[in-house]
């Protein structure tokens, strides 16, 4: 069902679309820069109003052909024309960096970075939202270092997620009138299946080997080796790295359990969406808890490992299930 064109976005449809509408985008890098031609400018409610007793001003001024009348009359109007320039000029060269946002939690709100470049002028009241976000408001001042904002996203589904365009705006100096530009900032944000309720896979407590080579036994302490990356937190020697003696790990040996298989067809569940909640809770305990584990669904099978990286891998496989991003 649907229209497969529509999906998947004509190249040169999209050309023209954001030629219409006059959307900025971003480098590779994730690098933009507030064009002359791509910011709109409207009056707001307090423009309209400020409009019509100008109007009305006038009118009062030619009826009884009053000078001083007429000169505050013009004088204002001239003040709202420079005001005009004003608003499209805060934005027009502002610089921002689309930082992304880290991977969160179905159900979880995510927190995504814009990060404003040095700018060599003031900037008031810059205002930063996407269409379902809370609006961010700063100040740059000039010749500041760059500034950092996390602007709040809505709870959303677990997949890779696109934010649409993020809109910046400001309405400097008067209030009288917006301008804004829409950018499209293609940072898709990540979102984990939410955890289920725990259960045990089959194999949890299952037969145990020697691990005759010091490598991730849980007995008897050994000694200290140079850190590596994806060696659990817990078993880092944090006093070692407080005396300024470099990040080591803790060795052991002993017994270690065997690689833990936590597969499609043991998750508990009446649907699919169960079964991937039950995965991600399994996923969750077995990294915490520091067992060396494998992922086994009908779209894959991502070996046994451990550490953070492993963990990422599998919670994103199972936040892409059944979806073309996988």
């Amino acid at each position: 069902p649907g229209d497969p064109g529509r999906k998947r976005g004509n190249p040169l449809t999209r050309m023209a679309l954001a030629n219409l509408i006059r959307i900025e985008r971003v480098s590779a890098t994730g690098r933009a820069e507030i064009g002359a031609r791509r910011i709109y400018i409207l009056p707001t409610r307090y423009g309209l109003i400020f409009a019509t007793l100008l109007f009305l001003m006038l009118l009062g001024s030619v009826n009884y052909a009053n000078n001083p009348a007429h000169l505050l009359t013009f004088l204002l109007a001239g003040l709202a024309s420079n005001a005009i320039y004003l608003t499209w000029r805060n934005l027009r060269g502002l610089r921002l960096v689309c930082k992304g946002a880290a991977p969160v939690f179905a159900g979880e709100r995510g927190q995504f970075i814009v990060e404003l470049e040095k700018s060599e002028r003031e900037r008031p009241a810059i205002q930063l939202m996407f269409e379902d976000s809370e609006p961010e408001l700063l100040d740059l001042r000039s010749g500041s270092g760059r500034h950092a904002r996390q602007l709040s996203l809505a709870p959303m589904p677990r997949g890779l997620q696109r934010l649409g365009r993020l809109v910046v705006s400001t309405q400097y100096p008067l209030g009288l009138l917006r301008a804004w530009c829409y950018l499209e900032c293609d940072r898709p944000v990540l979102v984990y299946p939410s955890p289920g309720e725990q259960w045990t896979p089959e194999g949890e407590e299952g037969e145990e080997t020697l691990d005759g080579d010091y490598g991730s036994g849980n007995e008897d302490f050994v000694g200290l080796r140079n850190y590596h990356p994806g060696d659990q937190p817990s078993k880092i020697d944090w006093k070692s790295y407080a005396r300024d003696r470099g990040l080591n790990t803790r060795m052991f040996s002993g017994q270690t359990s065997a690689p833990l298989w936590i597969d499609w067809d043991q998750a508990p569940g009446s649907n699919e969406e169960m079964r991937i909640s039950a995965l991600a809770r399994a996923v969750i305990d077995a990294d915490a808890r520091g067992r060396l584990y494998g992922l086994k669904t009908p779209e894959g099978v991502i070996p046994p490992a451990l550490g953070p990286v492993h963990r990422h891998q599998c919670l994103r496989h199972l936040a892409v299930f059944g979806s073309n991003d996988a």
